[in-house]
């Protein structure tokens, strides 16, 4: 036999056990049925108070408890929509919070409440603990919390490999430090941006294609979110109209691997841009004069990542050259950690700690 065909067959079997290692882990942390399912029965518990308040209004489940990317220890996100018109996230949504948080004050089963002031205002809910340990966060009228949460709900089932990747993705990052937004890094809708961008263009052939491009009038961007439902099925089916259905057989090691070094060396973070929306790296100048009340040229700093609906930055967070340098280090670090030895523990307990780097920075400015 060959040495390099015996090379081929170590690592092919060294790529299968590192697939089953991801497997584990996201079995291991994947939110269950019942987590669900109690999440369920607390908006339902906060829409029955709510709404003699607000009687037209819906309550709705975004973000990771329901786009399927969700983990058995995230809490709720929740957006109320009391009318199909934006409103004013600085001065109208306030005031709804407000209300709601004097409602909720009535309740036996809310033990405290917190109104943040933001970009987006959230009134932080928390209940007693014999009622749930789910944290809340609920927001006004942010409908396109609404249209990404459908979004990524499709993109999470379109095929097995998907969300055991964005999984160990995010497991990766928190280890090191760089998925949280206010210490200047990614936001975890960022890295599942990451990781579907990857799929549609790093990979070969492509894992995903651009649902938008696909179905432009089932995720229409002015759609009434009124009408969205995860549960009606695309029409026509996936493999009926693209091509690249099913095309790639690349294990989930093969995967995180390439997803490791596709922004490690491949994508330029100089030059390029993520747009899922388009399915395809674009150039900063290009989305940073996109066309939306939501987008500002302020906005586009050292990453660059559109959000398929707002056309703004979703890793606007990220502005300091010092971090970005590391996060930039902590691709390189981890594809050649994870390509040299093929084992998913030793990968996600790497000495380096990007926290720990952020943590000087701090101390030093």
């Amino acid at each position: 036999m060959h040495k390099e065909c015996l090379h081929d067959i170590i690592l092919h079997s060294h790529a299968i056990q590192l697939s089953d290692q991801i497997l584990t882990l996201h079995h291991s942390v994947e939110q269950t049925e019942n987590r669900l399912s109690h999440k369920l029965h607390l908006r339902d518990k906060l829409y029955y108070t709510i709404s003699p308040v607000f009687p037209m209004c819906g309550l709705y489940i975004v973000g990771s408890s329901l786009n399927g990317f969700g983990n058995n220890k995230s809490d709720m996100d929740l957006c109320l929509m009391i009318t199909n018109r934006d409103i004013d996230q600085r001065s109208d949504a306030v005031t709804v919070l407000s209300s709601i948080m004097r409602t909720l004050q009535t309740t036996d089963f809310v033990a405290d409440q917190q109104l943040i002031l933001a970009k987006v205002p959230i009134l932080r809910i928390k209940f007693h603990p014999k009622i749930s340990d789910v944290i809340v966060d609920l927001n006004a009228n942010n409908s396109v919390a609404i249209r990404n949460t459908h979004l990524l709900c499709f993109y999470s089932s379109f095929d097995y490999r998907i969300r055991p990747l964005v999984a160990v993705v995010k497991e990766w990052a928190k280890r090191r430090g760089i998925n949280d937004a206010n210490r200047s890094s990614f936001t975890s809708y960022s890295l599942v941006l990451m990781v579907i961008h990857y799929l549609q263009c790093g990979a070969d052939p492509p894992i995903l294609p651009s649902l938008q491009v696909l179905y432009p009038k089932f995720f229409d961007s002015k759609a009434d979110v009124r009408s969205l439902n995860i549960s009606i099925p695309l029409r026509p089916p996936p493999n009926q109209i693209w091509p690249g259905f099913n095309a790639n057989k690349a294990l989930l090691g093969e995967l995180l691997i390439g997803f490791l070094q596709y922004y490690a060396y491949s994508f330029n973070f100089d030059t390029d841009a993520i747009s899922v929306r388009l399915g395809c790296k674009t150039g900063r100048a290009l989305v940073a004069r996109n066309n939306s009340p939501f987008n500002h040229l302020s906005q586009w700093h050292c990453i660059c990542i559109e959000e398929p609906f707002t056309l703004s930055n979703t890793a606007h967070s990220i502005y300091d050259e010092r971090i970005f340098s590391s996060i930039k280090q902590s691709f390189v670090t981890g594809y050649h950690e994870l390509n040299v030895n093929r084992d998913l523990q030793s990968f996600l307990e790497q000495i380096f700690s990007m926290k720990e780097a952020n943590d000087e920075i701090n101390i030093d400015t």
